[in-house]
């Protein structure tokens, strides 16, 4: 009976834990510390479009990429529109203090919640 109880005892203890574990945070915007929720939703709606410019641009870039023979010149094209987009949305985030971790980046998704 003592072994029964204990056993249960263990896996009621792993139970808790695993579900600790496994819980996730809240769905929508995750704000690094030190960060103005007010910046930040400013700051996404500014930066909306472009973001959504960026995934077309992609998502052209992908289908360049699979092609038999691809065009290279235009490969190189769309890379360098990506790569302005990106550099337009750092510099907005700069521009209104959001914060740029070395490492991680700017983190929009976790910012704006998309």
């Amino acid at each position: 009976m003592k072994k029964l109880l204990s056993i249960i005892a263990v896996a009621l203890v792993i139970a808790v834990f695993a579900g600790v574990s496994f819980a996730q945070k809240g769905m929508g915007p995750q704000y690094p510390m030190g960060v103005d929720p007010a910046k930040a939703q400013q700051y996404c709606k500014e930066v909306q479009p472009l973001y959504q410019k960026d995934l077309q641009l992609r998502g052209e870039l992908l289908t360049l990429w699979a092609q038999p023979n691809p065009d290279w010149n235009a490969i190189k094209q769309k890379e360098q529109e990506r790569a302005s987009l990106r550099v337009d949305m750092h510099k907005k985030a700069y521009e209104m203090g959001l914060p740029y971790t070395k490492g991680r980046g700017l983190q929009i998704r976790r910012i704006c919640g998309w």
